[in-house]
């Protein structure tokens, strides 16, 4: 419980000091703005590309795995779309927001410094499997049924080239391809340029926590919380619970894979959620209290994952 304490209470404890910093005006908007880009352009694409360059790679990759936490995923999606549609009888737009709500996992300001914390960098690949799926699966699916509901014919070949423009544009998909690039092709990165990349590295997982706390300062938890009561228990206790039991039961998972795919799926819901909600001026308010309240929460459960897993 001492190492488990260690682990948690530093990650939990910078996250907090973020949203002190707002709170007290210490930071104001475009000090937090500027602090989020840093670690999304520079910090975590830096210090994935590095570990993955030097992660020595199985000869083997479990493709159970990615089945395993996007089956989870995807059935917390389905049950956020049924909890908008069914219980809180909102329009189609409104129920993919309350689906990206419960099935989209902060997998960069948590998961990363969470992740790689508890389990060193060995946790690098089955991370990078994660991400370069997480956003061109749910993103694209997200926009095409606001779009449905809006009246707006989305092509196979507008979304496929959304998709690719994704992964062009996105650093911290770059940074992991280009770490694998170098780690398949045997390359290392020059003595001053690793040393660079090493201290920015260096910086990821501080300010990657510091920056979510910040953010989550800004985010209203005023008004109705009714839908936010029923996604928030989808991401953080239901989530968790069905990859472990795809993972283990179904799959036979065992070791890393099995506490990187669990350890993920127990983060709370992403920013993307809140963002898309803005973008499309639809159910923001939902998206930005389940963020707050599953950020809130993560800390008891989260911690009662990694206490679980230490014990297997």
């Amino acid at each position: 419980m001492n190492g488990l304490f260690g682990i948690v209470s530093p990650i939990f404890g910078i996250l907090a000091l973020g949203f002190l910093a707002v709170k007290a005006r210490v930071l104001d908007e475009r000090a937090v703005k500027g602090l989020v880009s840093f670690v999304f352009n520079f910090a975590v694409p830096i210090l994935l590309l590095r570990s993955l360059a030097l992660t020595e790679l199985p000869e083997d990759i479990r493709w159970s795995f990615l089945l395993s936490f996007y089956g989870g995923s995807f059935t917390v999606y389905l049950l956020g779309l049924a909890v908008g549609r069914y219980l809180f009888r909102r329009p189609l737009a409104q129920q993919a927001i309350f689906g990206m709500s419960a099935g989209f996992t902060n997998t960069v300001l948590m998961g990363i410094p969470i992740i790689l914390t508890a389990y060193g960098p060995e946790a690098t690949l089955p991370i990078f499997l994660i991400i370069a799926f997480h956003g061109p699966t749910l993103m694209p699916i997200t926009t095409a049924l606001i779009q449905v509901d809006r009246g707006v014919g989305v092509s196979f070949r507008r979304q496929a080239g959304s998709i690719a423009l994704e992964l062009v544009k996105n650093p911290i998909i770059m940074g992991l391809w280009v770490g694998l690039a170098l780690n398949l092709t045997g390359l290392s990165l020059p003595g001053p340029v690793d040393k660079v990349a090493e201290m920015l590295g260096a910086s990821a997982v501080p300010c990657s926590l510091f920056a979510l706390g910040s953010s989550l300062a800004g985010y209203p938890l005023r008004g109705a919380l009714g839908p936010a009561a029923f996604l928030v228990p989808l991401k953080i206790f239901l989530h968790p619970f069905l990859v472990w039991v795809l993972a283990v039961p179904v799959f036979g998972l065992e070791g890393l894979w099995v506490k990187v795919a669990v350890t993920m799926a127990a983060m709370p819901t992403g920013i993307n959620a809140y963002l898309f909600g803005a973008r499309y001026d639809t159910a923001q308010e939902v998206a930005a209290r389940t963020i707050l309240l599953s950020t809130l929460l993560s800390v008891g459960t989260i911690s009662l994952v990694l206490y679980l897993l230490s014990m297997s």
